[in-house]
């Protein structure tokens, strides 16, 4: 892990493509709420997470359960619900499950982790409130979402969570819970339209205001201490996020991180990820070089506000080249490329971090990956440390975690996968030096009594 670290003071799209839709449970079945949870297994693991639903469609697929250990990093799963009280994993494929303990009050107190090494028993520790939380945005349009408060002495710290890109929801596993952990309140909500059958993404301008109408929200919450309220932004959260900062008075807003956000613009960032996928097709050498030439051509003239039909033009005389069909298909891109995305581009592509950042007076933790097939890590070190450097004397860290792709997951030599080093560990600590967090602050649940907990003790 390489760290920059731009001041004296100084000290994370998880499954990539996974698309899964919000399903309401039906009447036999828990709401989702009631997995969300930290259980303490008696190996000393602090294994916590829920509900999953990283991207909302209209079909009616399962939905998923992200669980992991985020301070030893040894385990971690994705499930589906085989029944009530009984989650399997999806990946790994099939061999891990947990079952859910309820208490005599038929809350869930315990899990049983049951991997290849065997049972392992949990009891829930940390807990926490949770109330559905709408709100509206500076448009008017309202916004659903969840407010989770840990069981700690009021008022806490808010921590106000943005996804990455595609129609994400209000559902986010472990990345929730680890804040709660932390004795910090969590407000997420789904993105604006999200389940929608047309849904499309909104302009970044439009996303950022959406964040900055959460803060506000958050902030009138009685038990939310109104001057520790932060952004945590994954992904595409690295422009929206910034935006969002630039939009609130500076006492609105008390840190921000960020997770493999570009430091560069959206026509950039999508230009690297673009030639990734060109490269895993087959592309390399000349040919890649000239279809990444000609996309980024094509990208000015929609930046330029040029038709989608002017690019007709451009490509005629590429049209019968190899590379071209690998790249952008048979024919022109007009007829491939719809009018909605095109505005879609001209609008958004332009859009970098680097001018909100510089304007910004709050700490600022900014987390990249060395092999990100998404974002661009070179040219996002130069342009955040540029941004950074511009006005001397702030509170900002730049991290770069080695080895790591855009999920930031790593795979064993079996196929079992966790989460990079020194994500977690570095929130944790940064903001605890920064008096943000107040990890260790839970009240011990007194409906829970000492001993183990299995499927025939339910306590």
């Amino acid at each position: 892990m390489r760290t920059f670290r731009t001041r004296p003071l100084a000290i994370i799209a998880f499954f990539c493509g996974a698309v899964v839709p919000i399903v309401a449970a039906s009447g036999d079945e828990r709401p989702l709420r009631d997995y969300v949870g930290s259980f303490r297994l008696e190996t000393g693991e602090l294994v916590h997470g829920g509900p999953f639903v990283e991207r909302a469609t209209g079909d009616e697929s399962p939905v998923r359960f992200l669980f992991m250990d985020t301070e030893g990093l040894e385990r971690t799963a994705l499930f589906e619900r085989e029944s009530e009280l009984l989650l399997r994993s999806v990946q790994p494929p099939g061999s891990i499950t947990v079952e859910l303990v309820p208490g005599r009050d038929g809350t869930i107190s315990g899990i049983v982790w049951k991997g290849p090494e065997g049972p392992v028993e949990g009891r829930r520790v940390n807990a926490h409130e949770e109330s559905d939380f709408d709100f509206r945005s500076q448009d008017g349009v309202e916004l659903q979402g969840r407010l989770l408060v840990p069981d700690c002495p009021n008022p806490r710290p808010l921590v106000v969570l943005v996804s990455g890109s595609g129609p994400t929801t209000r559902w986010t596993g472990p990345f929730e819970t680890f804040f709660l952990n932390l004795g910090m309140a969590v407000l997420v909500y789904d993105k604006r339209g999200a389940g929608a059958q047309d849904w499309y993404e909104p302009d970044l301008t439009t996303l950022a205001a959406d964040t900055s109408a959460a803060v506000r929200a958050g902030a009138g919450y009685p038990r939310v201490d109104a001057d520790r309220i932060g952004i945590w932004a994954s992904s595409q959260g690295g422009w929206v996020g910034p935006i969002a900062a630039s939009l609130l008075e500076p006492e609105e807003l008390a840190f921000l991180v960020v997770r493999v956000g570009p430091g560069v613009s959206e026509m950039e960032a999508h230009l690297h990820e673009i030639r990734q996928e060109a490269r895993a097709e087959g592309l390399s050498g000349i040919g890649l070089d000239h279809a990444s030439a000609l996309r980024r051509e094509l990208y000015g003239m929609a930046v330029n506000g040029e038709s989608l039909a002017a690019t007709d033009a451009m490509v005629e005389p590429f049209l019968d080249e190899p590379w071209y069909r690998v790249a952008f298909g048979e024919g022109p891109v007009s007829a491939s490329w719809s009018e909605r995305w095109w505005r879609w581009a001209g609008t958004n592509f332009p859009v970098a971090p680097s001018p909100y950042l510089r304007d910004l007076r709050i700490p600022i933790l900014w987390f990249l990956a060395e092999e990100d097939e998404n974002v661009p890590m070179v040219p996002s070190v130069v342009a955040l440390k540029g941004a950074f450097d511009a006005s001397p004397g702030r509170d900002e860290t730049l991290v770069v975690i080695e080895d790591s792709v855009h999920s930031m997951l790593v795979r064993g030599p079996s196929g079992e996968f966790r989460y990079v080093d020194g994500v977690w560990s570095r929130m944790r600590a940064w903001l605890a030096a920064r008096n943000l967090s107040d990890e260790g602050c839970h009240r011990p649940p007194d409906h829970v009594r000492s001993g183990s907990v299995t499927p025939s003790d339910p306590q």
